[in-house]
């Protein structure tokens, strides 16, 4: 008499005594790696004392940036951002022209762009991180520093698919020689970046 062929659940069970589920390889989501800035919902701002008595505000329209981020280790992140200074936006249409076209201010025509590029991270506390580097604006290329916050986006962690950015520094407007009209804008100016990053 021939033997018994084992039915397919039989055999499943087999399988299952032979190599449990938790001898099986478990693979982790991807976390982190290279991620490209989007300006949906997004903001970049400057804001300077004027005269003594207001914050003068304004928020650049266009920019863009790579960000390389490693979640296990922050210091390893990387970060490259460009402005689009011809893309200013102010409540007065002729303080917005003048800013832009004035060869005493931003003089676009020349100098279209300012572009941050990251040297090195140093990592400040939980997601957050100072991105040291280089600014290049008006010709002139200065030591600069980014100092960061960083989110999860819309995985839940950092590391996902999306992540958010909130950014601050200051900059001297000296140091690119913009030295006009002290009397009216204070030489320190305050920039703030709200983006966020889509994974590639």
């Amino acid at each position: 008499m021939f033997p018994r062929i084992p039915s397919l659940s039989r055999l499943l069970v087999s399988l299952l005594v032979l190599f449990p589920l938790a001898s099986l390889p478990v693979f982790a989501a991807e976390a982190g790696g290279d991620y490209t800035l989007s300006r949906q919902y997004g903001s970049v701002f400057f804001r300077v004392m004027f005269q003594q008595y207001l914050n003068m505000v304004g928020r650049f329209d266009q920019y863009a940036g790579t960000l390389f981020l490693d979640p296990e280790n922050l210091a390893n992140s990387r970060l490259i951002a460009t402005v689009n200074m011809a893309s200013l936006n102010m409540a007065e249409a002729d303080v917005t022209e003048t800013l832009v076209n004035s060869s005493s201010w931003f003089n676009t025509t020349l100098f279209p762009d300012a572009t941050f590029t990251s040297t090195s991270a140093v990592v400040t506390g939980a997601n957050q991180v100072d991105f040291v580097g280089e600014l290049a604006f008006l010709g002139k290329t200065r030591p600069w520093t980014l100092h960061v916050t960083l989110y999860g986006g819309s995985d839940g962690e950092l590391g996902g698919s999306t992540v958010g950015m909130l950014g601050n520094g200051t900059l001297n407007r000296m140091d690119f020689g913009l030295d006009q009209y002290r009397n009216m804008a204070a030489d320190e100016v305050n920039i703030e970046v709200n983006v966020k990053f889509n994974r590639n």
